[in-house]
């Protein structure tokens, strides 16, 4: 018997999915992870965000390491970019969960998304870095809260730091300009087919 409101109808690529719950039973339908999946996703997800939060808390204090100053700063900004991503990844994890709606090709999603955080998190840094501060400066010149801050940021919103990294690169590396004889390429119209 079909819940009253609930269309079976699927959604177009273009459409934004519902924010109804699916059935709860996710052998219904074959791409949603099964209880199983869930429990150990969200495992790895608590246990890789404690261990990034105590990695931060270990490598922040200069005395507890044994690190070059330089060195100590590119570790805190890599720490709070992967953990800015696992804050995004819970917030979503839970919000796909709780509606029923987490689908098996999002868990690699889920698994890489402190990498990429921390990988974007570097590169923003070492944006602002060469931008902000004279290629002389000594790292004490610089905040790592202001550099741990923005890292976090930037995991958490990772897709919006990439457009910024495109904005700052289309503004370094303006297109060339086009010649008289430029073509345009080719479109196929795959529906000629």
């Amino acid at each position: 018997m079909a819940k009253k409101g609930k269309s079976n109808q699927k959604s177009s690529p273009m459409e934004l999915p519902s924010t109804e719950p699916m059935d709860s039973n996710p052998k219904s339908d074959p791409k949603l992870v099964r209880p199983v999946g869930i429990i150990l996703v969200a495992i790895y997800l608590v246990t890789f965000t404690l261990g990034l939060f105590f990695g931060l808390l270990r490598i922040w204090s200069p005395e507890s390491v044994n690190l070059e100053a330089e060195v100590r700063l590119i570790l805190i900004v890599l720490f709070s970019g992967a953990l800015g991503s696992m804050v995004h990844a819970l917030r979503s994890f839970f919000w796909y969960v709780g509606n029923r709606r987490l689908v098996r090709s999002w868990i690699m999603k889920y698994i890489l998304l402190p990498f990429s955080g921390a990988t974007l998190a570097l590169l923003f840094y070492l944006v602002l870095r060469a931008g902000l501060f004279s290629p002389e400066a000594d790292v004490d010149a610089t905040s790592a809260y202001g550099f741990a801050g923005i890292a976090g940021l930037v995991g958490m919103f990772s897709e919006q730091a990439v457009e910024k990294l495109k904005e700052v690169a289309s503004t370094i590396f303006k297109p060339a300009k086009e010649g008289e004889d430029h073509v345009a390429p080719k479109v196929e119209n795959k529906d000629d087919d």
